[in-house]
């Protein structure tokens, strides 16, 4: 019998998506069809009929959300919908929303020496013990905002998918919480995901979208059903939350709610205006804004196809439209760099994401939090410590705003506030600065003291096997190949030599294959480009020639469109880099072979001209047996159209 994760990866027949059939993106094709937006901008005429036709959306926005899925490979691999139990609601006794858990490294490492240790009686209860403990951590809670999904916390998530439980919930009609039936075939529009669910899950999420009523919609509301649903999940368990924008709102009112002692410690980024007093139904957000825009919004909720023509023109320009200049960060010169382009992407797939009566819904029920109510829910962390993020130049929600709840938060005793300014950064602060942003958060997390972090990670790995470096499955690592040899075409000879070697991972106290002895043996290697999700097994500081670059990426799980372009972004700057053209770049996993062939294979594809055929089989030759799960090779195949 299958499970129930196995039938929820079956694919939809009722509702279509188009990432089975993706076209390649990359950006130079990324590029050419930015230009062609450009010189074939829609008349007001031809908009009119669009509106008339009910298909407000260019040729070119149609080809994003065909070819860039709005969710990241994360999101793929731990994503479910869930229906959870609601009461004390007079509309709905349940809800179906789409999450994502990540359970902590070790319980599956405790799964494996429980097995390794059934018959030593001292080393079982040793092992026990410490999977007590994991129950005792907090787990780390995330909540999107106002049109955002949990695919914009992708760098945090990779930062503690390898030291906590984490758990996300895509708040209704948001991300992979958003309406199935959206995708229109018949026209061409169709929402990509990486994410699979079966029909059965998607018409429990359809139902549930069409039985919530636009009080569901208010933020206390709001805020009741994520208290139930972490209170049915998490019965016994603290929490540290993360919430971004109006996320941050809603998670202050969520820590009012919870028990008293449920939440350790709290992450705001990019809060909006608190209200400073309690003035009723004066406080919604929608009474805040100026008359014209307040008059506007107002017969927008009459007439919501009005603010889809608007939002239509707002994305003019496409990835340098007001839609996606609004939340990014970009210096005159930095505008039309490769980095600055997929970023501009993934912003705009995901404001193309966003439904516009589901926005519309939340603007007109949300509600700001008051001071009290915040100093309330700051006074409830168990830590009495907090951290507070904002960009520097934060266009949405102004950072003069995160200054004032500073200055609040200083004021109170006993409170430990950390107040970081990200620096050249708008409201996307996560795709601005992800790696700065990552760390911050991380380094603050780590220093609560409650055992959140790696290198707990690997001393209760130590503690348990004796080795903090053990590696998942030591005896088939031991048997794979420990380097690729150069990678050559078997059949075209004239085609351009290979730069790149597939390598399986180091291991700190393996007698050969440590960072020391390899860099040793190697001086033909410039650079190492570690994609393996888990923490590394071996310190790359001891490495003093050869330069180390992480970039993580996620197990059983084919790259998408945006992985690959920033990978070969990664893989062209190493190779600029080099004191010699003679020296390579190693790309590995956990064993080298199938998402370090998969990526190889790409670059080898898209930078040096070869067939799909020749990438598969130049990497085989170099690397037995090359890539083994089909799926990867299906996908290069289907990616390239060969």
């Amino acid at each position: 019998m299958s499970s129930a994760r196995e039938a929820s990866e079956a694919p939809s027949e009722l509702f279509p998506n188009s990432t089975s059939n993706y076209r390649i993106l990359t950006i130079s094709k990324l590029k050419e069809l930015q230009n062609e937006d450009n010189k074939n901008r829609i008349s007001i005429s031809k908009s009119i009929w669009k509106y008339y036709m009910n298909d407000l959306y260019t040729d070119f926005e149609k080809k994003i959300l065909e070819c860039k899925p709005s969710d990241c490979s994360i999101i793929e691999k731990f994503s479910k919908i869930e229906t959870f139990p609601i009461s004390n609601n007079k509309n709905i006794n349940k809800i179906t929303l789409s999450t994502i858990q990540s359970d902590h490294p070790l319980r599956e490492f405790h799964k494996r020496s429980l097995i390794k240790n059934a018959n030593d009686i001292k080393n079982l209860d040793k092992v026990k013990d410490q999977i007590n403990k994991i129950d005792t951590l907090p787990v780390i809670v995330f909540i999107n905002g106002l049109g955002g999904q949990l695919s914009q916390f992708e760098p945090i998530l990779q930062e503690f998918r390898n030291c906590s439980d984490i758990y996300g919930i895509e708040l209704p009609g948001f991300g992979n919480s958003k309406r199935p039936s959206r995708n229109k075939p018949e026209i061409g529009l169709l929402f990509s995901r990486l994410s699979k669910f079966n029909d059965e899950d998607l018409i429990n999420l359809e139902n549930s979208l069409n039985e919530l009523t636009n009080e569901e919609f208010k933020t206390d509301i709001i805020v009741d059903i994520l208290k139930q649903i972490l209170i049915y999940k998490f019965p016994n368990r603290r929490f540290i939350i993360i919430g971004h924008s109006m996320g941050s709102h809603i998670s202050m009112k969520l820590i009012n709610q919870l028990p008293i002692g449920k939440v350790d410690s709290f992450i705001m980024m990019s809060p909006p205006k608190i209200n400073l007093i309690d003035n009723g139904d004066k406080d919604l957000i929608l009474n805040k804004l100026n008359f014209t825009k307040r008059s506007f919004l107002r017969t927008c909720w009459y007439f919501p196809r009005l603010f889809d023509y608007y939002r239509f023109f707002d994305r003019y320009g496409g990835l340098y439209s007001h839609s996606v200049d609004n939340y990014i960060f970009s210096e005159k010169n930095e505008k039309f760099t490769d980095e600055d382009i997929l970023k501009r992407l993934t912003q705009f797939r995901w404001n193309l994401d966003t439904e516009t009566i589901i926005f519309l819904k939340y603007l007109n029920g949300f509600k700001c939090i008051t001071k009290d109510e915040m100093i309330e829910s700051i006074k409830r962390l168990n830590t009495k410590k907090l951290l507070l993020c904002c960009g520097e130049f934060d266009n949405v929600t102004n950072l003069k705003d995160s200054i004032e709840i500073n200055n609040i938060i200083k004021d109170l005793n006993e409170i430990n506030c950390q107040f970081e300014i990200i620096p050249n950064s708008n409201h996307s602060i996560f795709l601005d600065k992800p790696n700065l942003l990552a760390g911050i958060i991380y380094k603050f997390i780590e220093e609560l003291g409650l055992n959140i972090s790696c290198t707990w990670v690997l001393q209760i790995k130590a503690l348990i096997s004796g080795d903090k470096w053990g590696l998942k499955n030591e005896v088939k690592w031991n048997k794979v190949i420990t380097i690729s040899k150069p990678i050559l075409n078997p059949f075209s000879k004239d085609k351009p030599k290979s730069y790149l070697l597939g390598m399986k991972t180091l291991r700190q106290n393996d007698k050969f294959h440590n960072p020391i002895q390899f860099e040793n043996d190697h001086p033909e290697i410039f650079g190492i480009i570690d994609i393996g999700s888990d923490t590394p097994s071996y310190d790359p500081k001891d490495f003093k020639k050869i330069k180390y670059v992480k970039f993580k990426t996620e197990s059983k799980v084919t790259p998408d469109n945006l992985t690959i372009a920033k990978f070969i972004e990664i893989v062209d700057k190493l190779i600029k880099e080099r004191d010699s053209k003679e020296k390579y770049v190693v790309i590995h996993c956990h064993y080298g072979q199938n998402r370090t062939g998969f990526l190889i294979c790409c670059y080898l594809i898209e930078k040096l001209g070869w067939s799909v055929s020749e990438a598969i089989k130049g990497f085989e030759i170099s690397k037995e047996p090359g890539i083994k799960h089909v799926h990867f090779k299906n996908e290069l195949y289907l990616r390239y159209g060969e």
